[in-house]
């Protein structure tokens, strides 16, 4: 691979600015890759007319479809040699089939890799490395990291504008059908009960939807390939090698033409510079071309015919046998109201009008009447029928644990004013007690005031858990300081300082007792 011989601007790039880099090359080397392509495709289609049935053309565009990963092979080809400075030629290109259909993984691509989303982007993997088993799978995932989902956009963007195109085309066929035609032909084409128009427009829809894949394949190709090559250039460097090389030409040059060494060795580090800023990743912008002046004339002709002669001439040409005819149309349009009224229509008596129209009042009223009513029975019985729409949960009586941890959690069992005796019995260097007082406080809080279910399996980091969306935020920050003291003084035996106790001492009423009767 000879990376000085490079065709195009090589640099880091971002993935969608190699994808317009792909799309450039099919605008570049257009002419060099349709036409093998279209007589790759020219050729596919005259041996498929020659073997199918001409009762079943149809089944052409699914074996034309799934033969895409051969044309891939070509594209790729094509591509990959002009973008290394290979000189390639139409019969060159097309001499390579045989290679590229027996050593570049076509089998397993038109099995059960058909329907891989990315294997345009994995092609060169293929094709160029000729990697296999382990090695290629471990290259390609290198290669597919940060591009993958890039990859399959890419491959659902171009299945989608092949889709668009190709149903506007059978669409714009159908509307040159007649309509007697028309009206079963798509029955006809499966049933194979054609004519001779109906295998007229079987070989056009075939040859439509070739030319569309003609047109988009490339891009797909190209496209994916541009992405192949940014990666590889963004993992091995090649735009910083390229550059390396090219200094060194500088290089060479400069020994020859600039005697002093120190000159050269200026010349040298100048060039390292520019080098460094030259291969900064830097987002890609297109051109901007001047408009250029465009001259709109109207084609005239010299004689005009007066006003009144023009209506004569039109009037003789419209009753010339071709023109002069009448075709009767059905077409669906809004009936006309006035129209629905018969002639001979008797209106009834005056009298069974009013009696129509009580009976219509007698009628609405009583159905409001009964919607009112439904309305205030659905009120009445709504704890029978309730519970059906929504589970409304039952209050029972939730069963609280009397010990937790081996410590007592009943409301009796703790002194009335806990801050005082948690900093009583701190005071006395029962530091353990201390908190344990103060946890316990925290605990029968949580049972009793906020009806959290603890039970007796429960640890203390269950218990934060469980709180976290029954209680505030404040609440819960200061059981979490206070659980967390206390988990380190009872299992790791470390007391904690005089200022962090104090803290806790301080704001248990305003942060954690008093809070919980706030929300009660």
């Amino acid at each position: 691979m000879q990376l000085e011989s490079i065709t195009a601007n090589i640099r880091s790039r971002t993935p969608w600015e190699a994808i317009d880099l792909g799309f450039a090359m099919v605008r570049e080397w257009w002419l060099l890759i349709y036409t093998p392509l279209a007589l790759l495709l020219l050729t596919l289609i005259t041996l498929l007319l020659i073997v199918i049935p001409y009762d079943y053309y149809w089944v052409s565009l699914i074996i034309l479809w799934w033969l895409k990963p051969l044309y891939h092979r070509l594209i790729l080809h094509i591509i990959s040699r002009k973008l290394f400075g290979d000189t390639v030629e139409y019969a060159s290109a097309l001499r390579e089939l045989p290679t590229l259909m027996t050593k570049t993984g076509l089998f397993s691509e038109l099995t059960w890799r058909r329907f891989s989303m990315s294997r345009g982007f994995l092609l060169p993997i293929w094709q160029l490395e000729q990697l296999r088993s382990t090695p290629r799978k471990q290259r390609q995932q290198l290669l597919l990291n940060n591009v993958h989902t890039v990859a399959i956009w890419l491959n659902i963007a171009i299945f989608s504008f092949q889709f668009i195109l190709t149903l506007s085309f059978f669409m714009l066929i159908w509307l040159f059908i007649p309509s007697e035609i028309s009206a079963d032909l798509g029955e006809r084409i499966f049933s194979n009960r054609l004519d001779s128009i109906g295998y007229s427009v079987e070989i056009i829809a075939v040859t439509g939807f070739v030319l569309v894949m003609v047109f988009l394949e490339p891009f797909y190709i190209a496209a994916s390939f541009a992405m192949y090559i940014n990666r590889r250039t963004q993992l091995e460097a090649w735009d910083i090698e390229i550059n390396f090389r090219k200094m060194a030409n500088r290089f060479s040059l400069l020994d020859k033409t600039l005697p002093d060494k120190k000159l050269s060795t200026l010349a040298a580090i100048v060039l390292a510079s520019a080098l460094g800023l030259s291969t900064l990743q830097q987002p890609s912008y297109a051109e901007e071309v001047p408009l250029s002046n465009v001259v709109v004339t109207e084609q005239l002709s010299e004689s005009r015919l007066a006003g009144d002669k023009s209506k004569s001439i039109i009037e003789e040409v419209m009753l010339q046998p071709d023109l002069a005819f009448e075709k009767m149309t059905p077409k669906w349009r809004l009936k006309d109201k006035s129209e629905e009224k018969e002639k001979n229509e008797i209106d009834p008596p005056s009298w069974l009008v009013s009696l129509g129209l009580i009976i219509a009042s007698l009628l609405e009223y009583s159905l409001w009447l009964l919607v009112g009513a439904a309305i205030i029975a659905l009120y009445i019985f709504r704890k029978h029928w309730l519970p059906l729409l929504v589970r409304v949960p039952e209050k029972e009586g939730v069963e609280r644990p009397d010990i937790l941890f081996g410590m007592d959690v009943r409301k009796e069992s703790l002194p009335t004013d806990i801050p005082t005796a948690a900093k009583s019995l701190w005071n006395d260097s029962k530091h353990r007690e201390a908190l344990s007082v103060l946890y316990r406080g925290a605990l029968v809080k949580l049972i009793n005031d906020d009806q959290l279910a603890l039970e007796h399996n429960h640890t203390e980091g269950d218990i934060l858990r469980l709180s976290r969306p029954a209680i505030t935020t404040p609440r819960y920050r200061y059981l979490a300081d206070l659980t967390r003291h206390w988990v380190a003084i009872a299992y790791a035996h470390k007391t904690p300082s005089d200022e962090q106790i104090t803290y806790l001492l301080d704001h248990w009423s305003s942060d954690f007792a008093v809070a919980a009767e706030a929300e009660q």
